[in-house]
């Protein structure tokens, strides 16, 4: 009697890939809510970016610095909705973490993937601590995989003919959101225009269809570019003044792509590397050839711009995807697939999990992941801290706004009505500005970032409070510098221990020197 082959079982319908989209993605959420709260309980609080979106919430504008619009608006909805916790600020980007596991599920499926490839695939991104770190505080980065991801499934239905020429409206609609959230988003339209050229889904492009999305894209892209010229290209300037600093770690290409692996879990090399090899040369692929050869290229410009190696993490959601589904190809069988998923998970809740989100005290936080972390790998800045950076940048803020309080109330009343307090990053700035009101502060003011268009509020510095390293540093500007005493907390930031100082009688007002107060870095 012939054998026959096993023939592969067709792809689930769309209601049962929802419904197992959802089923990971409430989950992850939870993960990520349980996670923060247990985390606060610990004591980790604020990370230092979202003091400073919240600060950039309560002044809404088309454009910052150093962000366009859409992170600040995040934080304002989320303080208001929620209130002032870091739980609460959170909320969205737990909510995004969910989105973009459950948005792997449906490129799984949308790939040509049945359910067991679906659950191997949300199972890699779960397991990733890129994306877990991530989706854990207010980040721009929360989102970034989930517009990239959105945009790029609306691409892969129109290419396959499922979705009509209305569905450009959404590719536009998520394209141009992910620019008002990260400017990246630019680099990856760019690669996905570089794939679809070099493959026969050229045609897509040519449509009144994809003209139209075009236009929404950039209808909503255009308030930031109107702030960005109206303001002469600030972030611009700023990426530029990085470029040409020691604060990034610049990578040469292999430990650039070592890294690639360490932040997506080693133990998923296989399934997502697997994915890229089937999407470049598997015929069943050949519709989707055009997603490595938009990562491709993707990854070498962000290679050749020294970029930090997590910004090519929004790509791999749909290499994941297509990996769960190549698996489910080669053996045919669902098993295989159900089986790699019960491995990533037990890594989840093993390793990636306490590693990656707060829930080890942080004196237990070392001993653990030096059994995991690759002591090797590098870090995308070269400021140091006992913890990692994602970490260590939750503590200490409420005792450096303590100190500012005990040293502003112990000045003279008439004196503490002019004194400003001056600080010389937006971290601290914002600390001040977001839990100083509880006790009375004033608005701090700084020349970083975004803080210099907001100014030097109306003070003369006559009198300031500060945070610095050496009294040496003020005397040129200052007739009087009295050393505060040092501010010290556990866990924090290396290059955050100072000392308080208080300035007197500034020699040249404020309003005659900001331009020099401008620190874009």
């Amino acid at each position: 009697m012939p054998q026959t082959s096993t023939p592969i079982p067709v792809r689930t319908p769309l209601r049962s890939a929802l419904l197992l989209a959802a089923g990971f993605a409430g989950p992850t959420f939870l993960l990520h809510f349980a996670s923060s709260l247990w985390g606060s309980h610990l004591g980790y609080g604020f990370f230092r970016d979202e003091l400073y979106f919240l600060v950039c919430g309560h002044h809404l504008a088309w454009g910052y610095v150093d962000q366009p619009p859409l992170v600040a608006l995040q934080a304002r909805l989320a303080e208001t909705l929620f209130g002032l916790s870091p739980t609460g600020i959170r909320i969205f980007s737990f909510l995004a973490g969910g989105v973009t596991v459950g948005l792997t599920g449906l490129l799984a499926w949308q790939l040509g993937g049945r359910g067991s490839a679906q659950v191997l695939a949300m199972a890699g991104v779960l397991a990733a601590p890129v994306f877990l770190g991530t989706a854990n505080y207010l980040s721009m980065n929360s989102w970034e995989p989930c517009f990239w991801m959105g945009a790029l499934l609306v691409v892969l239905r129109v290419a396959e003919g499922s979705a009509g020429s209305r569905a450009w409206l959404l590719f536009g609609l998520l394209a141009g959101l992910g620019i008002e959230n990260k400017h990246s988003t630019v680099f990856f339209l760019v690669a996905l225009l570089v794939g679809l050229m070099l493959t026969p889904q050229r045609r897509i492009l040519w449509t009144k269809g994809c003209a139209v999305g075009v236009v929404v894209l950039l209808t909503i892209a255009l308030p930031n570019l109107l702030w960005q010229w109206v303001h002469h290209f600030p972030t611009y300037e700023l990426l530029r003044g990085v470029a040409r600093s020691d604060k990034n770690t610049k990578l040469p290409p292999l430990a650039f792509l070592r890294e690639q692996g360490n932040m997506l879990l080693v133990f998923s090399a296989p399934l997502w590397i697997g994915g890229l090899a089937w999407l470049g040369f598997a015929r069943k692929a050949v519709r989707w050839r055009f997603v490595a050869l938009t990562y491709l290229p993707f990854l070498a410009m962000m290679m050749a711009m020294h970029a930090k190696d997590y910004y090519v993490g929004p790509m791999y959601p749909v290499l994941f995807a297509a990996g769960a589904v190549a698996l489910g190809e080669l053996t045919r069988r669902n098993w295989p697939s159900l089986a790699y998923s019960a491995v990533l998970v037990c890594v989840l809740c093993r390793v990636t999990a306490p590693v990656m989100l707060t829930i080890l005290p942080p004196e237990k936080y070392s001993s653990f992941a030096a059994a995991f972390v690759d002591k090797k790998g590098a870090k995308s800045e070269k400021f140091t801290s006992p913890l990692p950076q994602f970490l260590s940048d939750r503590f200490g803020w409420p005792q450096m706004v303590e100190g500012f309080a005990a040293r502003y109330y112990a000045l003279p009343p008439d004196v503490r009505a002019h004194t400003a307090i001056l600080c010389g990053n937006y971290g601290e700035a914002s600390a001040v500005n977001v839990l100083g009101p509880r006790y009375g502060l004033p608005v701090a003011i700084s020349g970083h970032q975004n803080y210099f268009y907001w100014g030097w509020g109306g003070y003369t510095g006559e009198s300031v409070l500060t945070l610095g390293d050496d009294a040496a540093d003020y005397k040129d500007e200052y007739e009087e510098v009295i050393d505060l005493g040092a501010f010290d907390a556990p866990w924090i930031m290396d290059h955050e221990h100072h000392h308080y100082f208080w300035l007197r009688h500034r020699k040249r007002s404020f309003a005659a020197d900001w331009p020099q107060f401008k620190y874009w870095y």
